[in-house]
């Protein structure tokens, strides 16, 4: 898998993962807002992405439903801090918050699979 874009507003946390990431050797996009995410995917060639539900402007999980249609089959994982079940309804994958290093790297390579 080649570059993976993450997308979270808590800036030291998107840093945070694209450090683990890129030491497992993935390149990687980060993008602040749901918007900003799509204006990305709709630019660069990603191979999966990485979003954080709760974002402003435009939720996680309404991103992952724009890319069903810009995108189908790109691999999305959802991320979430929240006991929310509007992650669980979208049918994805999704990591809690906070989660190990490892658990973020073992779910990336699942997506790969």
């Amino acid at each position: 898998m080649g570059a993976i874009l993450v997308a979270d507003d808590n800036l030291g946390f998107a840093e945070l993962l694209r450090a683990t990431l890129e030491d497992a050797g993935y390149d990687v996009l980060t993008a602040s807002t749901g918007l900003a995410a799509i204006a990305c995917l709709e630019h660069e060639d990603v191979d999966a992405a990485v979003l954080d539900v709760l974002m402003p402007c435009i939720s996680g999980d309404a991103v992952a439903e724009h890319l069903r249609r810009l995108a189908p089959g790109l691999p999305v994982l959802l991320m979430t801090g929240s006991d929310s079940d509007v992650a669980v309804a979208s049918g994805l994958p999704i990591l809690r918050k906070p989660f190990p290093q490892e658990e973020l790297l073992a779910a990336v390579r699942r997506l790969a699979s």
